[in-house]
């Protein structure tokens, strides 16, 4: 469909501008690889819904070590910092009100909890430090224009091959390495924007001050009063 220019026009005599012919599915398993062999990325992801609107900021070294801070308009607010197996987590009220475990006074003794990764429920919406850039079931690729979103990138479309309706737009960029810039996702009931930064910077994530900490599994059965 689209193409891009990546070379200019100069003096009579010059050669036409050389132009990228690379299909939708070239684009997006080149862009794959780039992302894949990253040793960090910012991950920025917009989610909103009917009801809800919640947005996170990830830096992770796509291995085992991450940190993420999010929002949601219910008034939720969480952060997260995963090492290895272990889990820190900081919240306010109103997460912990819809969080996936039981709470109890003493969690509130202490600004972080400590927990192993596995005892992670759904509802406490921890992130993962690794991250899937394309969909594990999609259907046909189709390259658009190309566009601006700071800098140029090639648009490409896809339907997801799981929910009816959904649709994910990866926008790669254009010239220089094949980067993922931006993921856009919309179905009937929702939208989600998620954007990569921070290609390979250097991640620095430490755990808190063990004095700030409390450790889940110090409290006995049915938790401390």
């Amino acid at each position: 469909m689209g193409a891009v220019a990546i070379g200019c026009a100069g003096g009579a005599g010059d050669t036409a501008d050389a132009v990228d012919t690379r299909s939708a599915d070239r684009l997006l398993g080149e862009a794959d690889r780039t992302m894949k062999a990253l040793t960090s990325v910012t991950v920025v992801r917009e989610v909103t819904t009917a009801r809800n609107r919640h947005s996170s900021r990830l830096t992770t070294d796509l291995k085992s070590r991450c940190r993420v801070k999010s929002t949601a308009s219910s008034g939720s607010e969480m952060e997260q910092i995963r090492i290895g197996g272990t889990d820190y987590i900081r919240g306010n009220d109103v997460y912990f009100e819809l969080w996936g475990r039981e709470t109890v006074p003493a969690m509130r003794l202490k600004p972080w909890l400590k927990s192993p990764v596995s005892a992670a429920k759904g509802a406490d919406l921890l992130a993962d430090c690794a991250w899937r850039f394309l969909p594990s079931s999609s259907g046909k690729a189709t390259r658009d224009d190309p566009t601006e979103l700071g800098v140029q990138v090639i648009p490409v479309e896809v339907a997801d091959g799981e929910v009816e309706g959904g649709v994910f737009t990866y926008y790669v960029a254009a010239e220089g390495k094949p980067y993922l810039l931006r993921v856009d996702y919309k179905e009937r009931h929702s939208r989600r924007v998620t954007k990569f930064s921070a290609f390979n910077d250097r991640v620095d994530i430490q755990p808190p001050p063990a004095a700030d900490v409390l450790d889940l599994s110090s409290l006995p059965p049915g938790g401390a009063r």
